[in-house]
């Protein structure tokens, strides 16, 4: 039986509850909740992907910033 955990955990219920491997991606975020709440690693991230992400995030988090407030 399959678990449909991130159907229901899908924060913009982009995930086909009846269908998990069915994904709207018109609606998707790609929050990557559904990657880290699936109990059998069905949902995986494109290494590719990861590694540029990882990138560009150590780019723009290598320095502690200042706290900004906008109003």
């Amino acid at each position: 039986m399959k678990s449909k955990v991130c159907a229901k955990e899908c924060p913009v219920q982009a995930i086909d509850n009846e269908n998990p491997k069915k994904v709207n991606e018109k609606i998707c975020i790609s929050c990557m909740r559904c990657i880290s709440v699936c109990p059998h690693s069905a949902r995986r991230l494109n290494p590719v992907m990861l590694s540029a992400v990882d990138i560009a995030l150590k780019k723009v988090c290598s320095e502690r910033k200042d706290c900004e407030l906008f109003i």
